[in-house]
């Protein structure tokens, strides 16, 4: 098991920073894909069909969210009139809660990688900030899985997460301000350290959020990963859970603090 996510991590990995790297093109399509089978995810982790009329609206809705995000309204409102049509289409076999979960979905997934877009493909420094987002959510993830195995201590949301410990949630911040730091001595580009502690803590803790709320997620689906693609990593929103909380995060602080 070790061995195939060590594996699994590696190859992965690569691939996943030589189109980061790249950009243009071949991030957006390498982001259209992780959106689409993450968002494929949340519908089978109810066991639902992948190829009905709601997923199929839905599939279109999270593209047109992850490429346009809310530039338009036109793409927002045409997903949501398409979604809320599907009950009446098949005379309430779904509910509108049913459609909820999807309209929602899309939201979830769509809007947070759009961000993921905008700091790679639309900021002056899109690669080294994106990378810095990746950075800091790995040395927060690692920290935090490392701290808190080894100090253990009291559960920080046993609830959700029963594994989650405080220790282990203030060494993801450690691990996290760390890079903060070694950014801010690499390559500052104009900004106090301030600026990039103040990113790389909120990083590690809206991106504990994120992981928080995707164990909520599939805790109330009665599922342990979101899926399989991953051998020993589980699926998608397994190792993207982070990232899909702390890009909106990094993104409009990135703005605010002038990036």
């Amino acid at each position: 098991m070790l061995y195939q996510r060590v594996l699994t991590g590696i190859i992965g990995g690569a691939f996943f920073l030589l189109l980061v790297y790249v950009g243009g093109y071949g991030f957006l399509i390498l982001f259209s894909v992780l959106a689409l089978v993450a968002y494929s995810e949340l519908i089978g982790m109810r066991s639902d069909p992948y190829f009905s009329v709601q997923s199929i609206i839905g599939y279109a809705f999270v593209l047109m969210l992850l490429l346009f995000g809310t530039e338009t309204s036109t793409y927002l409102l045409l997903g949501l009139f398409l979604l809320l049509s599907v009950p009446v289409v098949t005379k309430n076999r779904l509910s509108y809660s049913d459609i909820s979960y999807y309209g929602m979905g899309a939201l979830y997934i769509g809007l947070s990688l759009h961000a993921a877009v905008l700091i790679r493909l639309h900021l002056e420094h899109g690669l080294y900030l994106f990378l810095f987002v990746l950075l800091c959510i790995w040395a927060s993830d690692t920290m935090a899985y490392f701290v808190g195995g080894l100090f253990k201590g009291p559960k920080l949301w046993p609830a959700i997460s029963p594994n989650k410990t405080f220790s282990g949630a203030l060494g993801g911040l450690f691990g996290s301000s760390a890079v903060g730091y070694a950014f801010f001595l690499w390559q500052g580009l104009g900004h106090p350290l301030s600026h990039w502690m103040v990113l790389a803590i909120g990083i590690s803790l809206v991106g504990q959020i994120g992981d928080f709320v995707e164990s909520a997620i599939k805790r109330s689906l009665h599922v342990k990963d979101s899926g399989v693609l991953l051998p020993g990593h589980g699926g998608v929103l397994d190792r993207f859970d982070s990232l899909l909380f702390a890009s909106p995060f990094a993104y409009h602080v990135f703005v605010c603090l002038g990036f």
